[in-house]
Order: C-alpha cells, then structure tokens, then sequence
C-alpha cells in the first residue's frame, strides 16, 4: 500500500532540505529514492525539490507579496471537458442495440454509412451527429463496457474436468500427421441453460471430425 497524500508531503518537506545542502551524486541518490517511495513522476519530483520552501515577489493590484513554493493536492475536475456527453452516449446505447449489440469495430462503420437513416429515425441532431460519424471503435467498446458487462452471461462453460482421468488423458496441443484421417473426433457437450442452470433445459452433444472437420450433434433434455 503507497503513502498517503500527507506522508507524501511530508517526506518530500524533509527531504527537499538535504538534497538543496547536498552536492550533485548525493542530489542524484536523494531523487531516485523520492521517485522509489512516492511513485511520483521523475520531472514533478526534481521539480518540488529544488523549489521547495523558495520564496518569490509578484504584484498583486499594486502591492508586492512574497510566495512561497509549497506541494499542493491537484484539484479534481481538471483537465479537457469530455467530448462525448451523457446524450451522445445515451444515442450511442441506443443505436448500439438497434445493431443487435455489435462490437465497435463492426459499430463505427454501421454508423458512418447509416447516419442519414439513423438521424431522424432517433433524434439526432447535427451536433451530436457529427461526434457519432467520427466516434472511434475503442471509445466505442470503452463508453460501452459498463452495459457489456450487464449483458455478459456468467458461467457459460459447464463442462467440468474430471479428476480420475486427468492424469491418464494427454492433452493435445497438435495433432500428428497419422491422426489427420478421418475418424478422429473430439467431443464435448452444450449446455442450453443460459445463464442459470436451473430447471429443465436440452443438451448437446458436439462429435467433430478432426480431419474433414464434419459435425455430428446429439440433443438430449
């Protein structure tokens, strides 16, 4: 677990006093170990410490004033104003299961040859319209993952390995140019429970042919 904001102020304040006493290997030596315990970034770290507690004169409405340099906590909210809003994304929901939940990369395109149908057909209006015809597939994906996520089914896979053969049964990670003939198969069965495994539902039992890769499939409820 890292230091805290105020450990991390501090121990800058106490080291920031030997390094602007110490020669130049020893200033060297005192930033490697500040970049090592505060995870701080190696410019930010030279920076506060040969700043630190170093005063200067500006002029505020006429009258001089000293300031001193000092570690202050960034503020939150900084930086660029997000360019797609909760209404461009809330159209880009929308439009997304009009797609039948299509990935970006197959979203993106759907969107820029679609836009003329899609505009009136969902209210889009100009300005929103050109942040979708050039929105990107991974801002796509990434606006989009929290409702993946809802949609995701759990514990797909209910084929369970077993114990008492595990050992006896190699695995394959290629097949030998003596078992690339017809009769190979591998196995395996298909749960069609969805979600839940509760309650009645079929089976199937998947036999595929290593070499003609022909399919056989058996249901059973």
């Amino acid at each position: 677990m890292g230091l805290s904001m105020k450990e991390k102020k501090a121990l800058v304040k106490e080291v920031g006093k030997r390094y602007q006493q110490a020669g130049k290997k020893e200033k060297t030596k005192i930033l490697d170990e500040l970049v090592k315990t505060t995870g701080y970034n190696r410019k930010y770290a030279l920076h506060i410490l040969t700043n630190l507690g170093r005063t200067t004169t500006v002029f505020l409405n006429g009258k001089a004033v000293k300031v001193q340099a000092s570690i202050s906590k960034r503020k939150k909210g900084g930086g660029r104003k997000p360019i797609y809003t909760d209404e461009v994304v809330k159209l880009l929901r929308k439009i997304w299961a009009f797609f039948w939940y299509r990935c970006g990369k197959i979203l993106a395109p759907f969107i820029r040859e679609q836009m003329k149908f899609l505009a009136p057909a969902f209210g889009i209006t100009p300005e929103v319209e050109k942040l979708l015809s050039k929105i990107s597939p991974s801002t796509i994906d990434r606006k989009l993952k929290t409702d993946k996520k809802k949609l995701a089914f759990k514990g797909k896979n209910r084929t369970k390995p077993g114990s008492l053969l595990k050992k006896q049964i190699p695995v394959r990670t290629y097949y030998a140019d003596l078992d690339k003939k017809p009769g190979f198969f591998e196995t395996d069965t298909v749960h069609h429970c969805g979600p839940c495994e509760s309650g009645e539902f079929c089976l199937t039992l998947s036999a595929t042919d290593v070499y003609s890769q022909w399919v056989e499939l058996s249901s059973a409820q």
